[in-house]
């Protein structure tokens, strides 16, 4: 994770929090922020990064510059991207250490996690038949099924998806980057959304590899809507659980992050179910001081239970950082 202003960004999950807070970043801007950090502290040009941004594309300066007043604002500090005259931009960024980057105490995630309705989880389509994309547009509408319909896998990856829950719908044999290569690109961005194929000449070799991506179901055109409507039912409701899944991890991480290098040395040991005197000798340091970090831990955490801490830590699992070491 990368802080940037006001925001804290993921290149990886291509994700942005605010406060702990999911914000819509477009998948343009999300691009020219992804050159401008790689670019570490060098000034970019503005043919490059229309050069990067839209490939083949005749694209006005314009548009560039509408892409940067957005980042700004979504950052909060307009010099964090420095306009240089005649030369192009350039981002001032600050690095910090993944999971555990130190941010200002805001509003937390509950605890408590809203259930997800699995009603109101949509459905990506995507597709490059046109035939194929306007029949199941009609039967989605029809069912009263929330969806957005794409025909090609990058248009898809360019929308404004959010981070809420979804499930996708995706012909497996698209012509630029197949529906696999989309679920390897959308699962190395974070978002937890199964996966339905669809394909007119399956194979079992091909329909064994899809399983193994972490397909849900693998669909052969053509198809009766009763099969589809059923596959649909069961991944919108997986979709829902995992998206909950996601929120609690979420919600961990960002407690996790306001806890000071000791107390991250400290929390496995705790979690480990060693005493404060036991801590306290393996650390180096007294037994009240331990207990203190134990008591600040549990604040931090949100929890007032042993069991609630170990939770807590499974849902974030072992980093590096914990053995990071700080003054007591």
């Amino acid at each position: 994770m990368i802080r940037l202003g006001q925001a804290t960004i993921s290149l990886e999950q291509r994700e942005a929090f605010l406060d702990g807070r999911p914000l819509r970043v477009g998948g343009r801007a999300f691009e020219i922020l992804s050159v401008l950090m790689q670019a570490d502290g060098r000034i970019v040009s503005k043919d490059e990064l229309i050069t990067q941004v839209w490939p083949d594309t005749v694209v006005e300066e314009n548009n560039l510059q509408v892409q940067i007043s957005s980042l700004r604002k979504l950052l909060g500090k307009k010099e964090l991207i420095q306009t240089i005259p005649r030369r192009g931009y350039r981002l001032l960024k600050e690095r910090e250490p993944p999971l555990f980057q130190p941010m200002v105490p805001g509003p937390m995630a509950s605890e408590e996690q809203a259930t997800i309705d699995p009603d109101s989880v949509p459905v990506f389509v995507v597709d490059d038949e046109t035939s194929v994309r306007t029949a199941l547009s009609r039967l989605l509408r029809a069912e009263g099924i929330a969806h957005r319909i794409f025909a090609s896998a990058e248009e898809l990856l360019n929308a404004d998806l959010g981070v809420g829950p979804a499930c996708l719908l995706l012909d497996i044999s698209l012509p630029e980057a197949t529906g696999l290569e989309l679920q390897s690109a959308l699962a190395q961005r974070g978002h937890p959304w199964p996966v339905i194929f669809m394909t007119g000449f399956g194979t079992i070799p091909m329909s064994v590899q899809a399983m193994k991506a972490g397909a849900v179901e693998f669909l052969t055109k053509p198809f009766n809507d009763s099969q589809l409507l059923d596959a649909l039912h069961a991944t919108r409701q997986r979709a829902a659980k995992a998206f909950e899944q996601w929120q609690c991890i979420q919600s961990a991480r960002q407690k996790a992050a306001l806890l000071t290098p000791r107390e991250r040395e400290v929390l496995p040991l705790i979690v480990a179910g060693l005493s404060n005197k036991h801590i306290a000798n393996q650390l180096g340091t007294s037994e009240v001081t331990a207990k203190v970090h134990r008591k600040h831990i549990m604040e931090k955490m949100q929890t007032r239970s042993l069991v609630g801490l170990v939770k807590l830590y499974g849902l974030i699992g072992p980093d590096p950082a914990f053995g990071a070491q700080g003054s007591s």
